[in-house]
């Protein structure tokens, strides 16, 4: 575990004592510095942080927790433990032919001394650290599907209150929908992904509405596929520094799809709690697919700048590597962004690239049949599982209306995320964003000036 004296990001309020500062207090001139920028929400300084969140490549894999090798006993004790929730109540769901748990808990999915204290050591580095920790070897090898999927679910339920995924009001259960248990599949081919269908697209640095994701390798592309993770506190310190003026519009409410009334809704992109901790929230395609709701504000020059920034100081920033059957990771995304690179099921296969969808996005879309027919890849092609977590220790977020609509509750510690506060609010018709999608050429991530690979 982080020792009890490791720093965590944090603002550095020595910041703002620079030499001259010092000098005008000493004067009485503090009257004259310049002022210095504040959250909207929580009146926190916009300066720099620091703490193991503001890490570099070189940090994260110097970690103890990014890369993990679990010990046979502590997979035995896995195995032990599905055992024991199969015979002690386990209920399952059938979602898109697949079984998954339906009611997993902790207690069901009975830990003991090989692996609690694994869990206690994520669970700090998740909130207190780099917030990110990695295993290289979950039992995924000569295991049923719906075992690793049971596994997965339980391991997950000691470190937070799993959460319904959702897909933008989509309700598309093959991807989650309602359950919590995900996968991230390709049910379509192309740059631009069509009424909520998962593509095999590159796909932006982002967080997921939830306070810790996590994602385990089934099956790896034939080419392409990359995973990519990178600090936001990283990417909110280098913006400080090099675009301080566009740093103001990344903590301004900005519009993005989701699930509740109205099917949009505003939060700040980037925001520093009273507790000095970092939280965001971003997804340039969601903020993208509100643009073309009724009702939507318009964004302006500057902020679309600000996201596009984000991106391209993120991959400067971030870890790349493919995910493996058997490797899983879990984030806090309010500190580390995660994105994927376009994929490929065949050697043969072109991935998709945007520079070909600029000219003519249409030739490049094709539906992929997700009943195992011949049309599919032979072996299902790239598969991932995923699970939305609300940590049993997460930090606190701003005490503001948009956060306790979005998250449903802003309190440390307090099951929250996922699609809940948005079923809470009155769900929007999924129709309102399929129309506006089918009404306009959409271009996927056409909003922005930059384009990456």
């Amino acid at each position: 575990m982080a020792p009890p004296d490791a720093a965590v990001a944090h603002v550095s309020f020595d910041a703002l004592q620079t030499e001259e500062s010092k000098a005008n207090n000493e004067n009485g001139l503090g009257a004259l510095q310049d002022p210095v920028a504040t959250s909207p929400t929580t009146g926190a300084p916009l300066v720099p942080l620091t703490g193991p969140a503001a890490w570099k490549p070189a940090d994260l894999l110097a970690s103890q927790n990014w890369g993990r090798t679990l010990t046979e006993p502590q997979i035995a004790e896995l195995h032990a433990a599905l055992a024991h929730a199969k015979t002690h109540g386990l209920e399952w769901e059938d979602v898109d032919g697949m079984r998954i748990p339906a009611n997993m808990s902790k207690e069901l999915f009975a830990l003991g001394p090989e692996c609690l204290p694994l869990v206690a050591e994520m669970a700090a580095e998740l909130e207190d650290g780099t917030g990110a920790v990695m295993i290289r070897n979950f039992p995924v090898e000569n295991v049923p599907e719906e075992d690793v999927g049971a596994l997965y679910v339980g391991f997950c339920t000691h470190l937070g209150v799993p959460r319904w995924q959702s897909s933008a009001g989509l309700r598309s259960r093959s991807r989650g929908y309602g359950v919590y248990l995900g996968r991230v599949r390709a049910e379509m081919k192309g740059n631009t992904p069509e009424a909520g269908k998962q593509s095999n697209n590159y796909f932006r640095l982002h967080t997921d509405r939830c306070d810790v994701i996590s994602l385990l390798g089934i099956r790896a592309a034939a080419k392409g596929g990359a995973s990519r993770v990178a600090s936001a506190v990283t990417i909110y310190n280098e913006m400080l520094e090099k675009y301080p003026t566009l740093v103001p519009k990344l903590f301004n409410p900005v519009e993005r799809i989701w699930e509740g009334k109205d099917g949009k809704v505003a939060l700040p992109l980037m925001d520093i709690t009273k507790e000095g901790k970092f939280t965001s929230q971003i997804s340039p395609s969601y903020i993208e697919c509100a643009q073309l709701l009724p009702g939507s504000c318009p964004l302006d020059a500057d902020t679309v700048e600000a996201i596009d920034l984000v991106e391209e100081i993120g991959l400067k920033h971030c870890v790349e590597f493919v995910m493996q059957p058997g490797c899983v990771y879990w984030l806090n995304n309010h500190q580390v962004y995660h994105g994927r690179t376009a994929w490929a099921d065949s050697a043969e296969e072109v991935a998709p690239s945007f520079d070909d969808a600029a000219q003519n996005p249409a030739e490049t879309k094709t539906s992929i049949p997700m009943d195992g027919s011949a049309s599919a890849p032979a072996d299902g092609g790239r598969l991932l599982f995923r699970v939305w977590l609300s940590p049993y220790n997460s930090r606190a977020l701003p005490d503001d209306p948009a956060y306790r609509y979005l998250w449903g509750d802003v309190a440390a510690g307090a099951p929250r995320g996922g699609l809940e506060p948005a079923i809470a609010t009155g769900e929007s018709s999924p129709e309102v964003l399929r129309e506006a999608m089918r009404s306009a050429k959409h271009n996927y991530y056409g909003l922005y000036k930059r384009r990456f690979a």
